[in-house]
């Protein structure tokens, strides 16, 4: 297998040397001491994915060096190698977006060559997904299927739709076929680098639906609300597993940091296509404030896109419910409350009240199936698991597809109490 280039720029010859003895068994690499011949090479080889410098050099930094390299290719993996006196620039450069990693002289060469290698991995899973998006959205699909589908439900139109050949008619099937399609396939996407089983951005998507349509929304503004629940995560391809696997409360703020640009990183891929620009706007938006507070632009209430005010209530109920929040998943009626004490600060307090009614009535939907995260005390007669629920030792007491009845209740909550801990279930 070829190996994945990588540019390594510092200006101490025995650096150079070290990073070479341990780097060139699995890096095709090319090494540099002045940062002027290594901008120079990078501007007729801007593919190279993989960028490695020093901190602190004579000609220019390597926060400023990175900061040039990106405006070759912004895509490429970037890492700093730094020493304790250079920590708060590093820092910075974090924060600015300028690095996706960096590593502390002495480096560890194990943690070294792990983290390029994962970074390399996660440069060519982006590409596939940017090539992915590309193809699918080549023929303006989603602006088609709106327009058609506003067509199709409007009486206004039904003039129109008489005039639309059979032809016409199989062609916009086939369309709305291949556009739900790659949608589907690109959320599945977002759910394997996750590493997520539990399908948190296909309920996320189901349940801002719900809101939107308790709220009167129209169809279109219904689907753009939907299509941003599936692919709020899109920004997550550019952060590794191991951030993601953390809870977010556990986050170091370094960490964090990382962690909170995937907003904007989802806005960037998906803003590139014309017709996904209202669903990227609402993605953007998601972690703004209700009373204005988030920087930079303050934006305030009504400011705020209702897409963004409804999915940022919901992935939070889901996160707190799914252990994704804290480290230990929160209770329902603990979420609950969370929720609504964040309400008039956090979230639209509107909103809120109209998410707590669906998560009291649990109601379904006619465009699609809707999971809902409960605890055993929260289960009724009639309803549907959609996992397994399993025990400490990860063995099924109830497998997926089981109708629930009183005697299950009974049993589960016996179970919790003698144990001392609640079930995470999913149903229906």
């Amino acid at each position: 297998m070829e190996k994945p280039s990588l540019l390594i720029l510092d200006d101490e010859k025995e650096v150079l040397n070290a990073l070479n003895r341990v780097l060139r068994k699995h890096f095709q690499l090319y090494l540099f001491s002045d940062a002027n011949e290594a901008i120079g090479f990078y501007q007729d080889n801007p593919n190279i994915p993989l960028v490695l410098t020093d901190m602190r050099m004579p000609i220019m930094d390597g926060a400023t060096f990175l900061g040039k390299i990106i405006e070759i290719n912004s895509h490429c993996k970037r890492f700093l190698l730094t020493g304790h006196a250079d920590i708060n620039s590093t820092v910075i450069a974090v924060n600015e977006g300028k690095i996706s990693h960096y590593f502390s002289k002495p480096w560890d060469n194990e943690e070294l060559v792990t983290k390029l290698k994962s970074a390399y991995a996660l440069y060519l899973n982006e590409r596939k997904t940017k090539h992915l998006l590309k193809v699918n959205l080549a023929k303006n699909a989603e602006l088609s299927l709106i327009n058609s589908s506003l067509e199709l439900e409007t009486n206004k139109n039904q003039q129109k739709l008489q005039l639309i050949s059979t032809r016409e008619a199989n062609s916009f099937g086939r369309l709305k076929k291949t556009f739900s399609t790659f949608i589907d396939i690109y959320a599945e996407t977002i759910c394997l680098h996750n590493q997520d089983v539990s399908r948190h951005n296909f309920r996320v998507a189901a349940h801002a639906r719900l809101i939107a349509e308790m709220h009167s929304c129209d169809k279109l503004t219904t689907f753009q609300i939907y299509i941003a629940g599936l692919l709020y995560e899109t920004g997550k391809l550019s952060l590794e597993q191991t951030l993601l696997n953390k809870p977010i409360d556990t986050l170091t703020q370094q960490e964090k940091n990382l962690y909170s640009a995937f907003y904007q990183k989802s806005y960037e891929l998906l803003n590139r296509v014309d017709e996904l620009s209202f669903v990227a706007e609402i993605i953007k938006n998601i972690p703004a404030n209700y009373n204005g507070t988030t920087a930079p632009e303050h934006l305030t209430a009504d400011e705020i896109p209702l897409g963004s005010r409804i999915i940022a209530i919901v992935s939070m109920y889901d996160n707190l419910v799914n252990g994704r929040q804290s480290q230990v998943k929160t209770p329902t009626v603990e979420a609950k409350h969370r929720i609504k004490e964040l309400a008039k600060t956090m979230f639209d307090p509107s909103l809120v009240n109209h998410y707590l009614t669906i998560l009291e009535e649990r109601p379904s939907s006619s465009e699609g199936k809707v999971d809902y995260l409960l605890n055993c005390s929260d289960l009724q007669e009639g309803m549907m698991l959609t996992r397994d629920i399993v025990n400490a030792d990860k063995n099924p007491m109830l497998t997926k597809g089981t109708t629930i009845e009183q005697h299950h209740i009974d049993r589960l909550l016996e179970i919790e109490k003698s144990q001392g801990e609640f079930f995470l279930v999913y149903a229906r």
